[in-house]
Order: structure tokens, then C-alpha cells, then sequence
């Protein structure tokens, strides 16, 4: 347990200190790969794209696998770095309050262009409104969504199952964002890679609301969750952003029907007009939330060491 927790602090660590990679983006090879995977498997079909998720998580997952053992039988200490080198590169903690913080700056400034472009950096793509607010509502529901696929959930995946569990989450969320059936080009092939990511992404996701209920405000976080979870199409966005907008009081969830379902693209169901003030807060929150469970971590490990002392020194 001990080991792991300081794995997890020394890749975060290293996250802050080397956040770019040297300039090295590590998984730009992939998506190369994984395009052209979808090239050769791409039929049209459910059953060709369960294949193309196979050839291409397989091989990787099982090759980290082989080689952390491989290195665990050199000797335990390459091991150990090669787990902290492994989780730092499914990380992306400063990175997302780096460019959520350029957003907010942007936006403090009047300049929206700008603004837009960082969020552009964030996401991949251009905010659905030009504007402060609708630039500032959408960075606030992307980093709530990235808080827990490029934080919680690599960390809650590499303390189940070591470096495999964090690359396969991560490689995972890669070929929803290429393959997820939300073009006609992928409406059945990308049906294996959107469902697998959904799976790794069920359990992390509501940790990380019910952390955001913890850090925020709990009961307006809880009742949103409670109301509002159902309105959101993907399964693992509604806990998120239900718990993360009622923890930032900018939603109410009062009196509120399925026939005012809230829209994603849109302002509407917010109780505030979102602002630079509300990026700064939700990226405190996500380091809020990541320092919880690092304390939590330090807990648990300091009681299991007093447990093993106890019982060496104690318990004859």
C-alpha cells in the first residue's frame, strides 16, 4: 500500500515538474496507430470493431505487463520507477489547471478569441458558444470531465491493477474519442470502443462526484446528483457534471421534469452566468479532490504500518 501511494505522489510530482514531457507527446503515435487499425477493421459492423479494440489495447496492455515483470525480476526498485514513469504519462494534472488557468486569464481579459483557443487546447475543439459565458460553462463541464479521466480514474486503475490498469484506461479513452459512435462512419463500429470506455470509467466517475460533493457544496451536489443524473446522455458525464455544477452552486435542480432536460450546448438550468471566477473554482476543486485522496492514501498507509509495527514489536 505504501509503495503504491508513493508511486502515485512521485508521478504527480513529476507531472508538475516535467508537465510538457519534454515536448514529447506519448500517445500521438497511437492515435496514428489506432487510425490506422480503423482503416483495415473498419466494416460497418458491431463484431468488427469489438476486433479492432482487441488488436489494438491487446498487444500494448499485455507488453507493459510482461515488462514490468521483466523488470521486477532484475530487481524491485526498476519496478517501482517503471510504474511512476508509466502512471506520469497517463497523467494530465497540471496540464488541465495550466490551460483551464489561460482560459480564465483570457476571459478576465475581455479576450474571447483567445479564450477560445485555449479551450480548443483543453478539448479538441472549439466552445459550442462564443462567448464568456458560454466559453467559461463549457471549460467548467470539461474540466469536471477530464478531472476524473485524466486524474481520478488513471490513479483508481493503476491501484487495481498496477501501470497495465493506467495504460488500458487511458488507451481507452483515446479510441472512444477517435471511434465513439458519434459520426455515421462510426455508428456500430465505434460501439465497442464507447462501451469499454463507459465500463473502466463507471466505478471512477461516481468516486470522483461523490468527491466533488465532499470538496464542494454536499447537499446541493447530492440532491443535483440525485435529480438531474438522468438527463445527460453518457452514463458517466451525468453523475460528474450533476455533482460538479450543484457542488459549484450554479445549478439548481428545484422542480425540475424530464421534459427540461438539460442541454449540454446550451445555459439553460445554470442559476448563475458563468465567468472566469467559475473556472478558478472548479480547478481548485479537481485539486481539492486529488489532495482528499492523497490524504486519505497517507491515512490508510501510516495505519497499516502501525498495524505491522504493533504486531512485530507488540504483540509477543
Amino acid at each position: 500500500m505504501a509503495e503504491l501511494l508513493l508511486a502515485v505522489i512521485l508521478a504527480v510530482v513529476l507531472d508538475r515538474l516535467v508537465p510538457d514531457r519534454h515536448g514529447i507527446k506519448p500517445f500521438a503515435w497511437y492515435r496514428d496507430w489506432a487510425e490506422s487499425i480503423e482503416e483495415r477493421f473498419n466494416g460497418g459492423k458491431r463484431s468488427h470493431g469489438v476486433g479492432a479494440v482487441l488488436v489494438a489495447m491487446v498487444p500494448i496492455v499485455a507488453g507493459v505487463f510482461l515488462l514490468r515483470y521483466i523488470l521486477g525480476e532484475v530487481g524491485g526498485w526498476l519496478r517501482f520507477l517503471f510504474d511512476v514513469f508509466v502512471l506520469y504519462l497517463c497523467l494530465d494534472v497540471y496540464r488541465l489547471g495550466k490551460v483551464s488557468g489561460s482560459i480564465s486569464g483570457s476571459l478576465e481579459a475581455g479576450n474571447v478569441d483567445e479564450a477560445n483557443d485555449h479551450f480548443r487546447e483543453l478539448s479538441g475543439k472549439d466552445a459550442p458558444e462564443r462567448s464568456e459565458a458560454g466559453i467559461a460553462r463549457a471549460t467548467v463541464e470539461t474540466v469536471l470531465k477530464q478531472g476524473n479521466s485524466l486524474v481520478i480514474s488513471p490513479i483508481f486503475w493503476f491501484l487495481l491493477f498496477g501501470p497495465a490498469g493506467a495504460i488500458m484506461q487511458r488507451l481507452s479513452c483515446i479510441l472512444d474519442m477517435l471511434w465513439g459512435h458519434r459520426y455515421e462512419r462510426f455508428a456500430e463500429f465505434g460501439w465497442a470502443a464507447a462501451r469499454f470506455d463507459d465500463i473502466l470509467g463507471w466505478v471512477p466517475a461516481r468516486v470522483t462526484a461523490l468527491s466533488y460533493a465532499l470538496m464542494g457544496s454536499f447537499e446541493d451536489a447530492l440532491h443535483c446528483w440525485r435529480r438531474r443524473i438522468g438527463v445527460w446522455s453518457d452514463i458517466n458525464s451525468g453523475p460528474l457534471l450533476a455533482s460538479g455544477l450543484g457542488a459549484l452552486h450554479m445549478r439548481s435542480c428545484e422542480d425540475v421534469s424530464e421534459e427540461h432536460a438539460y442541454d449540454e450546448n446550451s445555459g439553460e438550468g445554470l442559476i448563475v452566468i458563468p465567468d472566469a471566477g467559475h473556472v478558478q473554482r472548479v480547478t481548485a476543486l479537481v485539486w481539492r479532490v486529488l489532495v482528499l485522496w492523497l490524504a486519505i492514501g497517507l491515512l490508510m498507509s501510516g495505519a497499516d504500518l502501525w498495524g505491522r509495527y504493533a504486531e512485530r514489536f507488540m504483540g509477543g
